[in-house]
């Protein structure tokens, strides 16, 4: 079974290389590694063409791109029909490329999810990987939405959609992964196959990460086919017109539901550090909860708009 590997890139010199050698040490090697990169600015591309120098299977495109349209330019440019992509700032287990193709040996599968671990140093990076990736135990195949870092898929149903929606700047892989789900593709997850990503550092790029997250959800109309996400977002907004009918009526009722909102975002703190044994958990995972979902929220107003 013959395997393209794809890549967007931009300005990840730092990270570039630690990527590109975790490629070329899989266990079952790529017959081609495709990156995308959109003219950066940092010295990423002569990285990566000094790479391939000797290794013939690295192949370089510049074209101007967002993220979904490199994605595309990277799939037409491949030679094979298994897909399998990955994002920068990633370090790819050595059995990753192995573990997320093996699905592919049952013909009816059309798209393998695989698993990712946000990785973090110290101080409030541990915190922040923590609550940024759900733990891999709980995803469920069937309703796991497989993240642009960690999947392989066949070309003929990255055709049958369309290929990725360029029109969307962030949550493309969600809105890609969405129509395959609405064609009926069969998924599988492969848990095993394991990307190691390294996570925001600072809770100013984390809060800007899911305000990114809301506003692609909100442009793409991926809100009304997540259910949890939808729901999330209503019972906010209604929050948030019964607290300022509040102020106006009742200044009781707005403190309550006030202090309702810091509870469940404290609940979510107080879960974590018995699941992690780490009483640090109560504090910075409930800030970290409540900024979460509040910039998301803010990221869904500014996409619907």
């Amino acid at each position: 079974m013959k395997v393209s590997l794809i890549c967007p890139i931009y300005n990840e010199k730092d990270s570039v290389e630690e990527l590109m050698k975790s490629m070329l040490s899989q266990t079952k090697k790529p017959d081609e590694i495709i990156f995308v990169d959109s003219f950066s600015k940092d010295g990423t591309a002569e990285i990566i063409k000094d790479y391939s120098k000797k290794h013939k299977e690295i192949k370089l495109i510049q074209e101007k791109s967002n993220i979904s349209k490199a994605r595309n330019i990277a799939v037409r440019n491949s030679k094979y029909d298994i897909i399998a992509a990955t994002d920068a700032s990633c370090k790819l287990d050595k059995d990753w490329l192995k573990n997320i193709t093996l699905p592919f040996e049952e013909k009816e599968v059309g798209i393998v999810s695989g698993g990712f671990i946000a990785v973090a140093e110290k101080g409030i990076e541990k915190y922040i990987a923590m609550i940024t990736v759900k733990p891999m135990d709980e995803w469920k195949e069937e309703t796991f939405l497989p993240s642009g870092r960690s999947i392989a898929f066949r070309k003929k149903v990255w055709e049958a959609v369309g290929g990725y929606p360029e029109q969307v700047y962030t949550g493309e892989d969600t809105l890609f992964d969405l129509k395959l789900k609405e064609k009926k593709f069969k998924f599988k997850l492969a848990r095993d196959a394991i990307v190691y990503w390294k996570g925001r550092e600072t809770i100013k790029k984390f809060s800007k990460q899911f305000y990114l997250y809301g506003k692609g959800d909100g442009e793409a109309g991926n809100l009304k086919k997540i259910g949890f996400n939808l729901l999330s977002f209503l019972g906010f907004n209604f929050w948030i017109f019964f607290v300022a009918s509040g102020f106006i009526l009742k200044p009781i009722v707005s403190l309550a539901l006030i202090v309702l909102l810091i509870l469940y975002f404290g609940f979510g703190g107080f879960v974590y550090a018995i699941k992690k044994r780490n009483i640090g958990c109560l504090f910075w995972i409930t800030i970290l909860t409540a900024v979460k979902r509040l910039s998301y929220f803010a990221g869904v107003w500014r996409g619907l708009i």
